[in-house]
């Protein structure tokens, strides 16, 4: 009797340690393969804008084009929407968003424009109307109307186009390039 308990006691605890195994094994293979597919995973990294109308994300070395689309509407405003009191401010906040390549031409002629609203106590207003974004290049083209004020009285009003080019850097875009905009002979 006392046999058979031993050999049925030894049988259970045979059969629990199989189980262990079996769930221990399972658990070994679900951990490698969750390890592979994190490994293989681009890190996306969800960006959050004051004011959220559409998706915005960067994953591995791209954007989104819904974030390339408000970064060229951001710079583009920065860039366009000033007057001899706002323009020191916007133009700081946009070298912010410069490369260190693009930095210094750029500070140049921000610093000529400003010299230029001062002279002239200029005001403008850019109100985009259309927004192109092609993401692989990181690449922004903004058209819309640039209104130009002095003395508070219009002077001349412009379909203008802007055109931005990016480069990805860390979890952001930095701003490359910028082409048109403002023409000081008007």
């Amino acid at each position: 009797m006392e046999a058979d308990f031993l050999r049925h006691n030894i049988l259970k605890i045979i059969s629990q340690r199989n189980a262990w195994i079996r769930i221990s094994t399972f658990m070994a293979m679900s951990t490698i393969l969750l390890s592979t597919a994190l490994f293989f995973k681009n890190e996306r990294t969800i960006l959050v804008p004051p004011h959220i109308t559409k998706t915005l994300w960067v994953e591995g070395g791209t954007v989104s084009k819904e974030y390339l689309e408000e970064m060229g509407l951001y710079i583009s405003k920065l860039l366009l929407d000033l007057s001899p009191t706002s323009f020191s401010y916007n133009h700081e906040t946009l070298l912010k968003y410069a490369t260190p390549e693009a930095y210094g031409a750029l500070k140049k002629q921000l610093m000529e424009d400003g010299e230029h609203y001062t002279k002239l106590q200029l005001s403008t207003h850019f109100k985009p109307t259309e927004v192109k974004a092609n993401p692989s290049k990181f690449f922004v083209e903004v058209k819309g109307n640039l209104t130009s004020y002095v003395a508070g009285k219009e002077i001349h009003s412009s379909l203008e186009t802007v055109s931005l080019q990016f480069t990805l850097r860390g979890a952001g875009l930095l701003l490359e390039k910028v082409t048109g905009g403002i023409s000081h002979d008007k």
